[in-house]
């Protein structure tokens, strides 16, 4: 007797698909510029929506939703997705880009597409798990990743489920490649466990990836819902995921504790600092006990499941929407229950990503470039260590403490021109005034010049081409007496630095070297200052 042959894994999978990727990105120190078109791959995958977790719409492309990593799709200019089994590119676009939880949404494009999509799928999604998968539990990952075209499965097993980069993260042994990326990963069961996204870095360690757990995906679906602009076209709104509104202190030093007055039988972490968003609720100074009446160990953790411990930070970050947080501390010798807050996203002065929270803005200042710090900034290999520090200290402030500013400005470059000489530029400097005005953003420094420009120019002609002309003929006579005595007039700008010389142009003349520098590094436009972009809160 014959026994029938095993399922193949592949078996009702046809939810997974290839992604292929045209991206052109910005350049970091040039963001007036894009970079060459690259090519990528990774993987998307469609899940059920029975529950559901997606807002509904009108169309039918919109039943039509991939999940993938957002870093698959960033700077996409065209995606294409085929489904496996099937020879067919669909052309697909992002509803959704969650840098934060590294996470998309794609819909296909066009309602015929998107009616043969669904045809070649069989009509409906993977069917996701409910719970974290156990430690040393099966899981096999689906994907396209790098080393053929077809299909691959590969297979191990939950080694660990950890807080990482504030955010949780479910370990497994198996071995992931570029192009696994958004691919599935399944239980014994055949539902989806988790999202492939990342890959361990460190050369000394192997066979290691991660997995993005289910649980965040269902909440990230949670997180986006529908809105109409003016005319009636739809897209979606993204909320970004909470940010733990304190830092702190583990508990295990006896010194602290002495020093803080804890009692021995009183567990939990000390609060050094706190955002503004729940003063009313936690203080400086208090020890944080419980967090929705789970116990926090001197050491940050709390009991994730059974004996698995984990840092407390996930309780927060995993927080649902519109779901509140109750606290309890420790507070002047008295165990406190804390009024119940409901926690956000607490934005950075200094930008994480790109068009999320900053786009590629930029200011040409005469000869001079300035752009605000980011993420992106700071991680470039030109950026310099003090300026890695200065960005550090400041990310560490909250809102409340930023002094007025909304962002940072650094300088970069300085284009050579008869404006510059003599001014060099050994490595990038923060802005700190203008004119002996604090620099709150690029967009009110680009202000500050503007009125600077608009007064220049309000002055009678004679008097701007004179000075415009100033150096063309160092023998005139009237330039003569101007320079022993400087026209009350004269009109400059004076851009201060941190611990650094300023720098000094007359506006007159920046107006005349910005129009030429723009002219010969063709670049279409003084500035670009975008505004708050509406798809996030």
């Amino acid at each position: 007797m014959t026994s029938k042959p095993k399922p193949s894994a592949l078996f009702g999978k046809q939810g997974v698909c290839c992604v292929e990727i045209a991206r052109v990105g910005y350049d970091v120190l040039q963001p007036w510029q894009r970079n060459a078109q690259i090519k990528g791959s990774g993987t998307a995958c469609v899940l059920e929506d029975s529950q559901n977790l997606l807002t509904e719409n009108t169309t039918q492309a919109s039943r039509c939703r991939l999940l993938t990593n957002a870093h698959v799709v960033k700077s996409a200019t065209d995606i294409r997705v085929r489904p496996h089994g099937s020879t067919r590119r669909f052309p697909a676009k992002i509803v959704v880009y969650a840098p934060d939880v590294d996470l998309a949404l794609l819909e296909i494009l066009g309602s015929n597409e998107a009616v043969d999509f669904e045809k070649v799928i069989g009509g409906k999604g993977l069917p996701m798990a409910e719970e974290l998968p156990a430690l040393q539990e099966s899981v096999h990952v689906i994907g396209f990743p790098a080393g053929g075209s077809t299909i691959c499965i590969t297979e191990g097993v939950v080694s660990r489920i950890d807080f990482n980069n504030s955010r949780l993260v479910i370990q497994i042994d198996a071995a992931l490649n570029p192009g696994n990326s958004g691919g599935p990963a399944f239980n014994a069961a055949g539902q989806v466990t988790g999202v492939a996204f990342n890959k361990s870095q460190q050369r000394n360690i192997s066979n290691i990836g991660y997995l993005i757990p289910i649980a965040i995906v269902r909440e990230f679906f949670r997180r986006c819902t529908y809105a109409n602009r003016d005319n009636n076209v739809n897209y979606c709104i993204y909320e970004l995921t909470p940010s733990i509104p304190y830092s702190y202190h583990t508990l295990e030093n006896k010194s602290l504790r002495l020093s803080h007055e804890v009692p021995d039988d009183i567990h939990g972490v000390l609060l050094t600092s706190v955002c503004e968003t729940v003063r009313g609720a936690l203080s400086v100074g208090d020890v944080l006990t419980t967090i929705d009446n789970k116990p926090v160990a001197d050491d940050g953790q709390v009991v994730l499941r059974g004996d698995e411990l984990i840092n407390h930070g996930y309780l927060l970050r995993g927080k649902t929407h519109q779901e509140h947080v109750k606290f309890e501390v420790y507070r002047d010798g008295i165990l406190r229950q804390c009024p119940h807050v409901y926690l956000s996203n607490i934005p950075c002065i200094c930008p994480r990503w790109e068009l999320v929270d900053y786009h590629p803005d930029y200011l040409i200042l005469g000869a001079l470039v300035l752009l605000p710090l980011s993420t992106a900034l700071r991680r470039h290999k030109k950026c310099p260590i003090r300026l890695m520090a200065e960005y550090s200290r400041w990310c560490e402030k909250w809102p409340s403490e930023w002094d007025g500013k909304s962002g940072l400005v650094v300088l970069t470059d300085i284009f050579a021109h008869q404006l510059s000489f003599g001014y060099t530029l050994t490595q990038w400097k923060v802005v700190e005034t203008y004119n002996g005005i604090p620099v709150k953003s690029l967009s009110h420094l680009k202000d500050l010049w503007q009125a600077s420009v608009e007064e220049a120019t309000s002055l009678p002609q004679n008097n701007i081409s004179e000075t415009a002309t100033n150096e063309d003929d160092p023998t005139n006579v009237d330039n003569a007496d101007r320079n022993d005595k400087q026209d009350e007039s004269t009109i400059f700008a004076r851009l201060g630095f941190q611990d650094a010389n300023d720098i000094v142009l007359e506006v007159t003349a920046a107006i005349k070297a910005q129009s030429e520098v723009l002219e010969t590094h063709q670049i279409k436009a003084a500035h670009h200052i975008t505004p708050k972009n509406p798809k996030y809160k």
